[in-house]
């Protein structure tokens, strides 16, 4: 019987999406903390539930062949990388296992193909958002709680980022103005980068000195703002602000289309990776030479405008329920002189899908709720483009579908979120 504080040696079998090792104690299945495929390790059992248990480690006897220096003085405690102290090319095999997983257990068995990757590893994130503690360090909140891990170097955030961050920690505190998140973004194709800060109260001290300082010495800043969020809360942005500088837009290039930026606005993180997201979908849903194609959860309209813009006569109609989102798609549309782009504000499933040789659709981890994959399967369109980003939603969903008579092509997973547990997929179902 595994006992609570015990210590116990295991070699570690496997790895899950949360960066722990799996082995067994005992016959017993435990989770190990710190634990890499591979390892034989000293480990201290510290939960222990009725068909599980959880250690950490205590000394690695045997390392793993696969186990890696993490390179961040961050890691394990900020919780933001699972995968830092692994093997890259182990981590894209073991993501591939993981979608394999998901539809294993649906009682699927597509063809799973290579990760896709752009090849970077670290520096890909083009926003970051610190919760700042009073003392106007910042860093992340380490995993299930409320302290912040200091982290003034996050390997994954875009490089150029770093100083910004430093600027922003000064600034609070020698003004001690009461900021709750430090919040940044740059577009990797032009450079150009908001700054925002998200703040207690409705003014900062001395504003106008923090503008012209702080764009005398960054340049590629177009944009300050102004977040005023007063109340205790999971949800980072509030729902006032103010333009201190520029306007609330930055500008970006992502598969040859210019696309509007706002603070709100919904934008991959990963541009290189968003790219090749895309043009897998791309290539899935103009495969047969659609005339008509439905963008559903189409956010600021990044993927339905690059289908307009790369499929000559596509017509192309998007679909969100947020009012800012379809707005700036509009505006997006007419960015790219793209005028075979419409954008509807609604819920899908209460907007006519009727007519459309194609829907694409990209919904949230919660995958697709059962009235829209009721009302796709009254419609029945020729082909469905699914983009996912919870391969064990997808692979629900695609039961489904399969149950009501499409055929599921092969699954690409991509690596959105690299040194991280997610991954995201596409594939496409036709009838």
């Amino acid at each position: 019987m595994v006992k609570k504080n015990q210590t116990a040696t295991v070699t570690v079998l496997d790895m899950n999406s949360l960066g722990y090792g799996i082995a067994k104690t005992d016959g017993f299945v435990t989770f190990v903390q710190g634990g890499v495929t591979g390892d034989c390790a000293r480990v201290k059992i510290i939960k222990v539930a009725k068909d599980y248990a959880v250690a950490k480690v205590e000394e690695i006897l045997t390392p793993s062949p696969y186990r890696r220096e993490p390179g961040c003085s961050s890691f394990p405690q900020c919780g933001g990388c699972s995968f830092r102290n692994l093997d890259r090319a182990y981590e894209l095999k073991l993501k591939k296992e993981f979608v394999r997983a998901a539809f294993h257990k649906n009682r699927l068995d597509p063809d799973i193909n290579d990760v896709l990757t752009d090849g970077e590893a670290d520096g890909y994130r083009n926003k970051v958002q610190y919760p700042v503690a009073p003392d106007g360090s910042f860093g992340y909140y380490a995993r299930h709680s409320h302290r912040i891990v200091p982290a003034p170097a996050c390997p994954l955030s875009d490089p150029a980022l770093l100083p910004l961050t430093g600027f922003a920690s000064d600034y609070i505190k020698q003004t001690g103005a009461e900021v709750r998140h430090i919040y940044l973004r740059r577009a990797r194709a032009t450079g150009q980068t908001m700054f925002c800060l998200v703040s207690k109260t409705p003014t900062l001290p001395k504003e106008e000195a923090l503008v012209a300082d702080l764009t005398a010495r960054f340049p590629e800043v177009k944009s300050v703002v102004l977040n005023f969020h007063p109340e205790e809360s999971n949800v980072i942005l509030g729902e006032k602000q103010r333009i201190l500088y520029g306007e609330d837009l930055i500008e970006d290039i992502l598969c040859g289309f210019r696309f509007g930026i706002s603070s709100r606005s919904f934008y991959q993180v990963n541009r290189g990776a968003a790219e090749l997201l895309y043009r897998e979908a791309i290539r899935r849903g103009s495969a047969d030479d659609p005339s008509t194609i439905a963008d559903l959860y189409c956010g600021a309209g990044t993927i339905g405008l690059c289908f307009a813009g790369s499929v000559p006569s596509l017509s192309v109609t998007g679909v969100e329920i947020v009012p800012e989102a379809v707005e700036n798609a509009k505006r997006n549309a007419e960015r790219n002189g793209i005028d075979g782009a419409r954008f509807l504000c609604g819920d899908a499933t209460a907007l006519p899908l009727e007519g459309f040789d194609c829907i694409v659709t990209d919904p949230p981890r919660k995958g697709l709720s059962r009235e829209l994959t009721e009302k796709l399967l009254s419609c029945r369109p020729h082909k469905i483009v699914y983009v996912s980003c919870e391969p064990g939603t997808l692979a629900r969903d695609a039961a489904l579908l399969i149950q009501s008579g499409y055929t599921m092509g092969d699954v690409t997973p991509v690596d959105m979120f690299p040194r991280t547990g997610a991954v995201e997929c596409v594939t496409d179902f036709v009838i």
